[in-house]
């Protein structure tokens, strides 16, 4: 048995492009002089990768995605684009968007709301499963993206809108009502 070593790959060209642009956007109100805005890049580089490279062209593309997804943040890039797609991903008429990952926030507001409307885990997998069936979602377990989330949470809230009174919610094992 040969053991096979894997080399680490380098930084792309299109990862470079996007770090350098990130990085220009994020400083470019010091107007450092060209080698001060290297010397503080390369700092920043070394920070974000505890060290793994002291120079962006030191950087994997591993390391690279790291560096930009912080630069992202700093900049408030990455938030805007998470922000909307989270905020339309499952709307009627809005791109899926089905790889954006459900937030922290969300699964607090959905839960937030099956506490409102009094519903146990076994309601919600059932209330799921009757109104999300098509889309594929047959329980809590199903829900993978912001997309899932949000027409779940939709339609629960819509429940809520609806204002107080009775609230029939069904359960599997209910008696139909005649």
């Amino acid at each position: 048995m040969a053991i096979q070593l894997v080399l680490p790959v380098p930084i792309s060209r299109g990862q470079l492009r996007r770090l350098q642009a990130l990085w220009r956007r994020w400083t470019g109100h010091l107007q450092l002089a060209r080698g001060a805005d290297r010397e503080l890049r390369h700092y920043y580089v070394a920070r974000f990768t505890q060290g793994r490279a002291k120079k962006t062209t030191e950087l994997t593309s591993l390391d690279a995605a790291h560096v930009i997804a912080r630069l992202e943040r700093l900049t408030g890039l990455s938030s805007a684009k998470y922000d909307a797609a989270a905020g339309t991903a499952g709307r009627h008429g809005f791109p899926e968007r089905r790889r954006v990952p459900a937030t922290g926030a969300a699964w607090r507001a959905l839960w937030a709301c099956v506490r409102e409307l009094n519903m146990d885990r076994a309601q919600l997998d059932f209330f799921i499963r009757q109104h999300y069936a098509s889309k594929k979602l047959r329980g809590l377990a199903d829900i993978r993206s912001m997309a899932d989330l949000n027409r779940v949470l939709w339609g629960l809230k819509a429940i809520l809108r609806r204002g107080p009174g009775p609230r029939r919610v069904a359960h599997p094992g209910a008696p139909k009502a005649a």
